[in-house]
């Protein structure tokens, strides 16, 4: 999308001329990141040296591997960095808080897409390391949680490093650094370094304290914590938790589950040499455990799960535990310690990246396959990436595959998930001949957990659509697997189960084809729990009616349905649902519109859906977070158009709050047209709308919506210009031109101030320097103060971590200090509970906000009365936080809570 920045100031040329050494500075300043980079190295190199270095081969060749494409690429060729979103506070905004104009932003985790084209506020991998020692990664099916796992053990331990996207003002420095001789450079590269250096004299100045070069030497090239440690990854499956007593005896060590459920996925040298080394780590305190798979576990054994984990984290404390779990129902794990952290969805630019290290990647996938490998053509990669929105990472995944293999038989979702498990399976077998026995082998995951050799016998389900006999090939499956090297313990046995009954060689082929994945007690799930949903969807269709009502109610069949709406007819399932009084938070509702974006145009329901969301935004008597969830569940129907036209209703509403939600759903569509409806909320008399607007403006990024925004850059108010300049550091070919030269515009001082908050979320070295002259060189006070605070936190990390466990109640300081003005002592323990209550009911307006707030938080299930009684305070703020607690505590359970009552 082009854009014209002629008329924007005086133009680049003024920024240009002292900046052609950037390019140079990049490779003197980034030696920090240099040596960061060595002493990763010799970390690893150590841990080589005096451990196993066979594990740690073993562990960077299962991150590599551990991912869809697997068996064509490294994940690290492809890898889109992951983001995380830290929770909302436990208490209420500070001062820091206030100052993220981008705050206004809803942040819906269940139904992200709201936020999704927005430069909300996220945490690197680093910046998870910068709390407690105990992190939730959170997120649904196919948001990528698994991969950040594995990213997270690629920067540990292989010194993985995620580069900014290319973008034109490195391009142009690219090229005048090429004009430049090599005495230029070298004067012009000292000059910058001795700038950094001037820069942190001042920072300790400012700061009060006395610089000494050795020591910020050595703060600046302090190693990341997850450098210093060594990543352990099991997925929970693997651990045979559920079969304690049988494996493990009464008594075990907490660790011997983890144990030999690594020695299960590494090789079988490194399986007999390695409990040693990991119990040495583990008394050491020097293990990054990384824990998946916990909401892929049946709900009986979930509890098991958190009980060992418990367990684990007692006995071995000092290590660092970071575990993956559902976006809903995760109260287990907070109520262990975990800070719970979202995984955040890919941005426009993320798609674009994936797109871009695919088509790179792409003659990996031609080696293997059948044809010849050229060059991907650019209209191939752009329609691959086109209408990606409101897509999670997993379906931009097999969309990008679909388009670059060109090999689908049907258009959509339903073609890209046929020719992804076609090439899965790769038996040049028809796949409708297959789907059915893959259907039945699905719904027995969905309803029990995994599959298993014993349920296919109880079910008479076995091989002979794969031409699996009685009298099958054992001994050819043998071979293939003992060629794997896989170090399970079933090689220790006779028989292998794989190799012994028709169900057995059925799965055993399956695993071989990567379709299956075989966990620790011959246990078997699908690789990607959203494939397994995909497949049993294609029984729905044939299943009698009360089966069909049966399982749309149960909560492991959730995704199935949406894929199912793409084939079957669901008129009576959304009837009843539209007929049933709701939950808390409208789920029942909300859900249906995920299954519009895979049901046909024509589908009779879909008009009741789109106008019950309407009337839940405009509701003039409505709770502000049902409003927000209404707006996010929208863009969950994919039906852009529509979903726009909506907005642009609602956003002629005089309710502000309204209007600020219709300002970023139309940015969330993509849809142009909407600019037109944008623009004019510029000057709305709601600054919140206005940032609002903006920002959408930015997210469509078009010529009109562009020249609209850096104008309002000049001239609109300071929030507004912040919010456009975090926007902006999304485009890489069209906002970062805008914001090297704003820093630099002597006339206009909060222009340069704005810009500052933009270059600090480039993640690129010619901002870092920008940053830099700012601090040193501008003459306002106001602008430098700004620059001050960006140049200390992308130097020595944020003021706050973002991942601090909720504190007990006692430990409550405002509870405390309300406690002494009643005369009171906040009693240790249970007992501060009663006083949290009194709080609530007998507070002032600001009190009873921090209590409701902390409630949720919390999630004590005990106190839900109390919130359901503080519905009807006489504070329209209170009623809302206490709505929006009661939402905290149903999405901590996973359990619908009842709606309340008018």
């Amino acid at each position: 999308m082009g854009f014209d920045l002629e008329n924007f100031g005086v133009g680049l040329a003024v920024g240009w001329g002292s900046a052609y050494v950037v390019y140079r500075l990049r490779k003197q300043i980034s030696g920090a990141v240099q040596v960061v980079q060595k002493s990763a190295d010799t970390a690893k190199t150590s841990a080589t040296r005096t451990a196993d270095s066979r594990f740690v081969n073993d562990l960077v060749d299962l991150a590599e591997h551990e991912h869809l494409a697997g068996e064509y690429v490294d994940l690290s060729q492809i890898v889109v960095e992951p983001r995380f979103v830290p929770a909302s506070e436990f208490a209420l905004e500070t001062e820091e808080d206030l100052g993220n104009v981008l705050r206004v932003i809803p942040q819906i985790h269940d139904h992200p897409y709201l936020h999704a084209s927005y430069n909300i506020d996220t945490l690197s991998i680093n910046e998870l390391s910068a709390g407690d020692k105990r992190v939730a990664i959170l997120g649904a099916p196919g948001s990528g949680r698994t991969t950040a796992l594995m990213s997270i053990l690629l920067q540990s331990l292989a010194g993985k490093r995620f580069k900014p996207p290319f973008d034109v003002v490195q391009e142009r420095l690219d090229k005048e650094e090429a004009s430049m001789n090599e005495k230029q450079r070298a004067v012009r590269v000292k000059e910058r370094v001795l700038m950094e250096q001037r820069a942190r004299e001042r920072l300790a100045t400012e700061k009060g304290i006395a610089w000494n070069q050795e020591v910020d030497e050595e703060l600046k090239n302090a190693l990341p914590l997850f450098n210093q440690l060594m990543p352990i990854y099991v997925h929970m499956g693997n651990l045979k938790l559920y079969d304690q007593a049988g494996e493990f005896g009464a008594e075990v060590d907490p660790a011997e589950p983890i144990v030999r459920a690594v020695q299960y996925t590494v090789r079988r040298v490194t399986a007999s040499t390695i409990p040693r080394y990991l119990y040495k780590r583990l008394n050491e305190g020097k293990v990054l455990m990384l824990i998946d798979g916990y909401d892929e576990l049946p709900e009986s054994e979930r509890p098991v799960a958190l009980a060992w984990l418990k367990a684990l984290m007692d006995q071995y404390q000092d290590n660092f535990y970071i575990v993956t779990g559902p976006v809903s129902g995760y109260g287990g794990l907070t109520s262990l310690g975990f800070s719970p952290v979202f995984i955040r969805p890919w941005t426009d630019l993320d798609i674009r990246t994936a797109a871009t290290y695919w088509a790179k990647s792409w003659g990996n996938f031609g080696k293997r396959r059948r044809g010849k490998s050229t060059e991907m053509d650019k209209a191939i990669i752009d329609r691959a990436r086109a209408n990606a929105r409101a897509l999670n990472p997993f379906e931009i995944t097999i969309k990008l595959w679909a388009n670059y293999a060109d090999d689908v038989q049907k258009p959509g979702f339903d073609g890209w998930m046929s020719a992804f498990i076609q090439r899965d399976l790769d038996l040049d077998m028809p796949i409708e001949e297959l789907l059915p026995i893959l259907s039945r082998l699905s719904i027995l995951q969905l309803e029990e957990g995994f599959i298993t050799i014993p349920r296919l016998q109880q079910l008479a389900i076995s091989g002979e659509a794969f031409g699996i006999k009685q009298t099958g090939e054992a001994e050819a499956a043998q071979t293939q697997d003992s060629e794997a090297g896989d170090a399970k313990e079933g090689k220790e046995k006779e028989e292998d189960v794989e190799t012994t009954s028709v169900q057995g060689r059925m799965l055993g082929l399956l695993r071989r084809t990567g379709i299956l994945v075989r966990y620790r007690g011959d246990r078997y799930q699908f690789r990607h729990p959203l494939l397994a949903s995909y497949l049993a969807s294609l029984s729905i269709k044939d299943m009698p009616r009360e089966i069909v009502r049966q399982k749309s109610a149960h909560p492991a069949w959730k995704e199935a349905f949406a894929y199912a709406a793409g084939h079957t007819n669901l008129d009576m399932i959304v009837r009843e649902r539209l007929t049933t009084p709701p939950d808390l938070l409208h789920n029942h509702v909300f859900e249906i519109a995920r299954w519009a974006a895979f049901a046909p145009p024509d589908a009779a329901w879909r008009g009741a859906i789109f106008k019950l969301l309407n009337d839940l935004i405009i509701a003039p008597a409505q709770y502000p977070l049902i409003r927000e969830r209404a707006a996010a569940a929208l863009l969950d129907t994919r039906d852009m158009k529509n979903v726009a036209y909506t907005f642009r209703r609602a956003v002629r509403n005089l309710n502000p709050q309204i209007r600020r939600l219709a300002a970023l759903g139309m940015g969330a569509t993509g849809e142009s047209d909407t600019a037109r409806d944008l623009i004019p909320l510029l000057q709305d008399q709601n600054q919140e709308v206005r940032v609002c607007a903006a920002v959408a403006l930015g997210s469509l990024a078009t010529e009109e919506a562009l020249e609209a925004i850096v104008l309002a850059f000049t001239e609109n108010s300071e929030p507004v210009r912040q919010a456009i300049a975090e926007q902006l550091a999304l485009l890489p070919e069209e906002g970062h031109p805008v914001l090297f030269e704003a820093v630099t515009d002597q006339q206009d001082m909060a222009m340069r101030r704005a810009s500052i908050f933009g270059l600090r979320r480039t993640g690129t070295v010619w901002g870092l320097i920008a940053i830099y002259r700012a601090f040193l060189e501008d003459e306002q006070w106001y602008v430098r103060s700004a620059a001050q605070h960006a140049f200390e936190e992308l130097q020595f990390g944020r003021m706050k971590a973002h991942t601090r466990r909720y504190p007990a109640v006692d430990q409550i300081q405002w509870l405390q200090e309300w406690a002494a003005a009643q005369g009171e002592t906040l009693p240790a323990g249970e007992g501060a509970k009663d006083m949290l209550l009194r709080a609530l009911q007998e507070g002032d307006t600001g009190v009873r906000l921090l209590a409701a707030q902390n409630i949720g938080k919390l999630g004590y299930p005990l106190m839900l009365k109390s919130l359901y009684s503080a519905l009807r305070d006489r504070q329209e703020s209170v009623r809302a936080m206490a709505h929006m607690s009661l939402a905290d505590v149903q999405l901590q359970l996973g359990k619908p809570l009842p709606a309340p009552t008018t």
